[in-house]
């Protein structure tokens, strides 16, 4: 063979060796593009299957929601079942419309305790801060004084080592100058003293009131019992027609379930509902007797610890049951209303735990 065929030979060797990590980069990156492109496709595949799931849901709830709605229209067409429907959503509508006010009142009440709790610390925060600042001053004046005191020996001093002359009086001077150099490191610390005091006394001076961390336990009790007071006040503005405790049952039963008498009786309680309606919609609360009976439940309120701020349910005692101003409507709950265990205008939501 020869010499030129031979160094073509071991060129083409040099080149495919050459070439061969080159390549196998390349199929190492494919085949790692490949195994993500399988992991997209999986996770692609299992968002498919949760979509699918949720139109099924969502297919499935529309047309459980339309059969409602198609067996509420025909209840409300029909001439005999359709005024109790007009019944029940108005008293539905008066509970949505009581909850609602009772849990403006809770929130009106805990930002009047809150301003209340904070204008309180604002005040014990000036108080300790004036005691503070008092300490402060008498500490600066005594600082000042040993200091001033100490700077007034200290330039007697200097004084004397000035007039003292003469090689005899080394010794003497050498003394001086001692006592005048430990006299003045205890100026430079009587002076520093009267700087960092002077320091920490405009901190103290300049330093804000700390916000309020929350309603103490004893303030929560406070708009609790008073929110309370007020659920139970607005169960006996409704107990003349006994209004409340049929509002009640509608959060518990079906529209389907209710009958509220003959068409008179029911257009007897609309005009009480109408009436009730205006009372609760009204802006401007009677809260005339809130505050006794306020103060009587407080009185009485038991706790079943002292991090309680609700009262148990058997200390606030019961409101009579108010008569149905329709035959048949009567409550089965003969022992009375329980604004707490019955949960009146979802009274729970509104109480500060």
């Amino acid at each position: 063979m020869e010499f030129s065929d031979r160094l073509s030979n071991l060129r083409q060797l040099l080149g495919q060796s050459a070439r061969q990590p080159v390549e196998d980069e390349r199929l190492l990156q494919l085949y790692w593009n490949r195994a993500e492109l399988k992991k997209e496709l999986s996770r692609l595949q299992d968002e498919r299957h949760k979509l699918i799931e949720q139109l099924n849901k969502h297919e499935a709830t529309f047309a459980r929601n339309s059969e409602q709605l198609l067996q509420l229209e025909e209840f409300l067409g029909n001439p005999e079942t359709g005024p109790h429907g007009l019944v029940y959503f108005q008293l539905r509508a008066l509970w949505r419309a009581s909850s609602a006010k009772v849990a403006r009142f809770a929130q009106q009440l805990q930002q009047q305790q809150a301003d209340r709790e904070q204008r309180r610390q604002v005040l014990e925060f000036d108080r300790a801060r004036r005691q503070q600042l008092a300490d402060f001053d008498r500490r600066i004046a005594a600082a000042r004084s040993r200091a001033g005191m100490l700077e007034a020996q200290l330039k007697l001093q200097e004084t004397k080592l000035e007039k003292m002359r003469g090689f005899w009086n080394y010794a003497r001077r050498r003394r001086l100058a001692e006592e005048i150099a430990a006299e003045r490191e205890q100026w430079d610390l009587a002076a520093t003293e009267v700087t960092d005091l002077s320091d920490d006394r405009i901190a103290l001076e300049e330093k804000a009131p700390p916000a309020l961390q929350g309603i103490s336990v004893d303030g929560r009790r406070i708009v609790n019992t008073a929110v309370i007071a007020y659920a139970q006040q607005l169960v006996v503005a409704m107990s003349a027609g006994g209004l409340a405790v049929l509002a009640k049952e509608t959060i518990t039963k079906r529209v389907f379930d209710m009958k509220y008498g003959t068409r008179e009786d029911c257009s007897r309680l609309m005009t009480l509902l109408r009436e009730a309606l205006a009372i609760v919609k009204n802006e401007k609360d009677d809260l005339s007797g809130l505050k006794e009976r306020t103060d009587a439940l407080r009185a009485v309120a038991a706790y079943r610890s002292d991090a309680d701020t609700v009262p148990l349910t058997d200390s606030i005692g019961t409101l009579p049951v108010p008569v149905a101003p329709v035959s048949g409507l009567e409550t089965g709950n003969k022992a009375g209303v329980n604004v707490l265990v019955d949960d009146y205008w979802d009274l729970y939501q509104a109480l500060l735990q």
